[in-house]
């Protein structure tokens, strides 16, 4: 009979500190309103409801699956992204690697500067307005042409991409007919590289000019560009006959 006393007494005592238990969580979570909403680890370990059984109960089911189908949707929008970019990038990279070979083909010197600068050249085969080859002079002359090669002043890359940069994306900016010529109007975006050529001779800059405002911009990757500019470098080092820049 003791035994059985013991035992009643052990089961209300464990009633109560349940009882307190679940009054203390409560009491918690009005204090902490939004607990469940931050953290979908403690919602994915609770046992919802499989419906609402009274006023005073909260279908934690219909939140728990809204909440998930917001996830999965966040997450396809992620994965269409991703594939979207991977496409891209797949598409620049057959570009650049098509235009790497067009100007390892030049006949000359003056056939590789006419495919880079021609608008039915290299900024056809990468889908964009104008691609311009500059180098800057001694003399200070500026926006003359030399064999299709635009001039700028001394420190004119420098000027243009910022000291000692080597790459700028701009998006939504208006063409300066220092670069593009009769083509600026329709440069809404560019990409800049600079252009080391030889310690026998001044930089140079690469400008690439978009037809779309969001063409080109500061967070696109510049690993191709940079590749791009490379391979005119030592094309140009090439038929001068210039000693490696580095």
């Amino acid at each position: 009979m003791s035994q059985q006393n013991d035992s009643t007494e052990a089961k209300r005592l464990d009633d109560t500190d349940a009882t307190l238990a679940a009054e203390e969580v409560r009491a918690y979570l009005r204090r902490n309103p939004d607990l469940l909403a931050n953290d979908p680890d403690l919602i994915a370990a609770l046992i919802p409801p499989s419906q609402s059984t009274g006023r005073n109960v909260v279908d934690m089911q219909h939140f728990m699956i809204g909440r998930l189908q917001n996830h999965v949707r966040m997450l396809r929008d992620i994965q269409s992204d991703l594939i979207e970019a991977s496409s891209l990038n797949s598409l620049a990279r057959e570009q650049v690697h098509a235009a790497t070979l067009k100007l390892l083909d030049a006949r000359s010197f003056e056939h590789m500067i006419e495919y880079t600068t021609s608008p039915d050249g290299l900024a056809r085969l990468l889908g964009i307005r104008a691609a311009t080859l500059c180098i800057e002079t001694a003399t200070g002359v500026s926006g003359i042409g030399i064999r299709g090669v635009r001039v700028l002043e001394p420190g004119g890359v420098d000027r243009i991409l910022g000291a000692g940069e080597r790459c700028k994306l701009v998006p939504h900016v208006r063409g300066s007919r220092g670069l593009y010529g009769n083509m600026a109007d329709e440069v809404h975006s560019e990409a800049l590289v600079r252009l080391d050529f030889s310690p026998a001779s001044p930089p140079g800059l690469l400008a690439l000019g978009g037809f779309e405002p969001d063409q080109f911009h500061p967070d696109q990757a510049v690993d191709l560009l940079e590749f791009l500019a490379d391979v005119v470098e030592r094309c140009v080092r090439q038929w001068l006959d210039l000693p490696p820049a580095r």
